[in-house]
């Protein structure tokens, strides 16, 4: 029995063009790459202080609030309600100038820490720093 083949022997094989299949890509590549919108989130600009500075200051002269992990604001070693801190912030604050800081536990709630960062400024306090602490 004789085999026959599928091609002729006058035939050549068949062979794919991928030229104009990779100019396709090329082209849908380069449309992609030039209308991308690259977009800048904004945010909020917020300038770290340095190790050394935070070390040399002196918390006598500061009006110092605590946020500990539960959301509890303490103030001179006592739990205070954040209605509190406009009042204390006013009774502490020698001069405009006179710094307010507030120290956050690392797992407390940032809106706690809004809340009383917005109480201090909205009782006058210019010179508003925080830290985190563990």
């Amino acid at each position: 029995m004789r085999r026959t083949s599928l091609l002729d022997e006058n035939e050549e094989p068949t062979e794919i063009n991928l030229s104009s299949m990779i100019d396709c890509i090329f082209i849908l590549l380069i449309f992609f790459i030039v209308t991308t919108v690259f977009v800048e989130e904004k945010g909020l600009q917020v300038s770290k202080p340095d190790a050394a500075a935070a070390a040399s200051v002196d918390d006598s002269d500061n009006v110092v609030f605590e946020i500990n992990a539960e959301n509890r604001v303490i103030y001179d070693g006592r739990e205070i309600p954040v209605a509190e801190v406009v009042a204390r912030v006013k009774a502490g604050m020698k001069n405009e100038e006179t710094p307010v800081v507030i120290r956050v536990n690392e797992k407390a709630d940032h809106g706690a820490f809004v809340a009383v960062w917005d109480a201090a400024r909205s009782a006058g306090a210019e010179a508003l720093s925080f830290s985190t602490v563990q």
